[in-house]
């Protein structure tokens, strides 16, 4: 017998196959269950009669539309509160005005290096990522761990148990002391000296070592909210934004950015490997969206700033990134 069509499940109420049995909502909604993940056990069944699967399942996907659409709608009706000057220069906004600063990706081979941190096989791709079954043992790099989470993976407890702050140093200090997380950094470190370094005018910096590495597989949820770095603390006035994707993007794979602060246009910024934008995220609000694209996002992101725009102290941290100093 084939299986009842959605026209089937909207002309017979599925309730009539949950009088008689005690289903986990959380089985209905298709989402994981709390009771199963923290008390090793659901009392109630999670096996649902096929016309309340299908009832529950569009009603799900209704309501993603909508979160969809009601994010959409914030992100075109945002608008930013007036805010005085920045105290900085002319000089400044032109260093961080927007554009795409193209690098030899023979001589950074950046993607080759964040591939052996996230130990992937031969011929993996990072826009594949998503494709990999979980692994038997924690990753090497715990950012994987968001990602597959993200994706909708049901993690077991001995990784879940790794995630979050503070419990996941014994995992960070296993990573940092790697010899591909220590190759990455000095890769990471010679492409600030020929790429942001330059373009920060050429002499001394303050930037952000390590970079934040972020892994986005397809989802249903966005990964960045919209924010300006500004809002948060320990952050320069003068601080220059860089994002470097490591796969190509376009769409709901790429970050998006308003063209001027305030101005509330968000768009997309397709770039291909061997490109790297340069903003104002300090005043320009950015965001990305839930990536239905059928690829993996690799990306990483860091903060820099010219030394002799510095306010007070040279910084120790910029926001809740680590600082490393580089002069020419």
């Amino acid at each position: 017998m084939s299986a009842p069509s959605a026209s089937a499940a909207a002309t017979v109420s599925p309730r009539r196959e949950l009088t008689s049995q005690c289903i986990c909502p959380a089985a209905l909604w298709g989402v994981r269950c709390r009771r199963q993940r923290v008390y090793s056990g659901c009392p109630f069944t999670h096996e649902v009669p096929p016309l309340a699967r299908i009832h529950y399942d569009a009603l799900r996907l209704e309501r993603i539309a909508r979160l969809q659409a009601e994010n959409a709608a914030k992100v075109r009706s945002a608008k930013l509160a007036p805010r005085p000057p920045a105290p900085v220069g002319d000089h400044i906004e032109r260093l961080r005005a927007e554009a795409v600063v193209q690098y030899d990706t023979d001589a950074h081979p950046l993607g080759q290096l964040i591939a052996a941190v996230l130990e992937c096989m031969p011929g993996e791709a990072l826009s594949a990522l998503h494709l990999r079954p979980l692994p038997e043992e924690p990753p090497l790099c715990p950012t994987l761990l968001h990602a597959f989470r993200l994706n909708g993976r049901k993690l077991p407890s001995e990784f879940t148990n790794l995630m979050g702050r503070g419990r996941n140093r014994k995992l960070l200090a296993k990573l940092w002391a790697s010899a591909a997380y220590r190759r990455w950094l000095d890769g990471y470190d010679a492409w600030v000296r020929a790429v942001v370094l330059p373009a920060a005018g050429g002499d001394a910096i303050y930037y952000q070592r390590p970079p934040t590495l972020r892994v986005a597989m397809p989802s249903v949820a966005a990964t960045i909210g919209i924010h300006r770095d500004a809002d948060y603390p320990r952050h320069q006035p003068a601080e220059i934004n860089w994002w470097c994707p490591l796969v190509d993007v376009a769409d709901s794979s790429a970050l998006w950015l308003e063209s001027a602060p305030g101005r509330g246009d968000f768009a997309p910024r397709a770039l291909r490997v061997g490109e790297a934008l340069r903003f104002n995220g300090s005043l320009c609000r950015h965001h990305t969206v839930a990536n239905q694209s059928g690829t993996t996002r690799v990306s990483f992101d860091l903060r820099a700033i010219p030394a002799a725009a510095v306010v007070g102290e040279p910084p120790e941290r910029i926001g809740d990134y680590d600082v490393a100093f580089m002069a020419p």
